[in-house]
């Protein structure tokens, strides 16, 4: 069985843009996570970065890259996340960075 979730009204939303005024609540938190795994024919990079506050800042970057060359097979995953949120007289900051790289060498 199979289900699915359809929002059909979303008139309520207010639109945020970079004018826009946003007021926090004073509290400070700054979190990154990065995964980076490969294997014979996969790589795989993911990032998340959460920062909030009343200034905030995140930036994810991910690359995923799988080769084959004759009998040679590699790849690599990199992937970086960064955070920063202050407000007041806080900050918090988080800087994440993962990278792996598989080499294989097949007889096929």
């Amino acid at each position: 069985m199979k289900s699915s979730l359809i929002i059909s009204d979303l008139s309520y939303l207010q639109p945020i843009n970079e004018h826009s005024v946003v007021v926090g609540s004073g509290k400070v938190y700054a979190n990154t996570d990065t995964l980076a795994d490969t294997s014979y024919e996969y790589a795989l990079g993911g990032a998340g970065a959460v920062a909030i506050g009343d200034s905030t800042y995140t930036n994810t970057k991910t690359k995923a890259q799988v080769k084959k060359v004759g009998y040679l097979s590699s790849s690599t995953a990199d992937a970086t996340a960064k955070a920063y949120a202050s407000s007041d007289y806080q900050t918090a900051s988080s800087f994440s960075n993962d990278s792996s790289i598989s080499l294989f060498i097949s007889n096929d």
